[in-house]
């Protein structure tokens, strides 16, 4: 099926180490959908990502991109940053322009998102290889923000930090555009994103909670990938997430 184009420095408790090292070694995947509630062939790309969160070692990422917003309906999880985490891709990996549904598979492998067969096969070659970088987070959440605690061991140098609030389940009934008439079912929508450079391999981050999040249905996923190369990605070099957890 083809895909609808575009119309255009806190440190780290020691109580984590049994947690690390548990996850190191172990193999990861990442998926990332860029998708919209605004394009017709977007709902089973919805649905493979939904099969595939939860999984052991898969971290599921749903962004909604804001470039159909005017063709009927505004897509209420879309944001300008969700765009711009896939032209960032699409720079990196040298392809020409945007289409939704897109999956990339650890920051490598990106194709039409409901393309179940070639996401399973991308996703066990992810979990058969071993991560590089150990990442452990600690999420501490107030009513308005969520303060995430990092160690990040083994990460190169230039290596960038992604860490993503994501809410896990949401539903959407659809009243105009292509999409009407349709309830919608999400998993693990992006509702902020944060991206920037390691430097020390322990620190923290803020990131400021939207309006209208469950924090009962959310947790932050942080993923360290190499910068962004020219046309090979921006491969994923180890994975982690957290449940937020809410102090008033």
């Amino acid at each position: 099926m083809a895909g609808c184009r575009s119309p255009g420095g806190a440190p780290v408790s020691e109580a984590w180490a049994d947690e690390a090292a548990s996850v190191a070694g172990k193999g990861v995947a990442v998926v990332e959908l860029f998708t919209s509630e605004g394009c017709s062939s977007c709902p089973p790309a919805d649905d493979v990502l939904a099969r595939l969160a939860g999984r052991p070692g898969v971290f599921a990422l749903s962004f909604h991109v804001d470039y159909w917003d005017e063709l009927g309906w505004p897509d209420r999880f879309s944001s300008a940053d969700s765009t711009a985490r896939q032209r960032a891709y699409a720079r990196s990996l040298g392809a020409r322009g945007l289409y939704t549904p897109q999956l990339v598979v650890e920051g490598t492998d990106a194709f039409v998102g409901s393309d179940a067969g070639r996401a399973e096969a991308s996703v066990a070659r992810a979990l058969g290889t071993a991560q590089r970088v150990r990442l452990v987070l600690q999420v501490h959440a107030t009513v308005t923000d969520a303060t995430v605690q990092y160690e990040a061991q083994g990460a190169p140098a230039g290596a960038v930090l992604d860490l993503a609030l994501v809410e896990r389940s949401v539903t959407t009934e659809v009243r105009a555009g292509e999409n009407a008439g349709r309830t919608l079912h999400h998993a693990n929508v992006v509702r902020a994103f944060a991206s920037s450079r390691l430097g020390p391999a322990t620190g923290s981050v803020t990131l400021r909670l939207p309006s209208g999040l469950r924090q009962d249905g959310a947790e932050v996923i942080g993923y360290v990938q190499e910068s962004p190369g020219d046309g090979s990605g921006m491969p994923v070099l180890g994975a982690a997430s957290a449940r937020l957890d809410t102090h008033e």
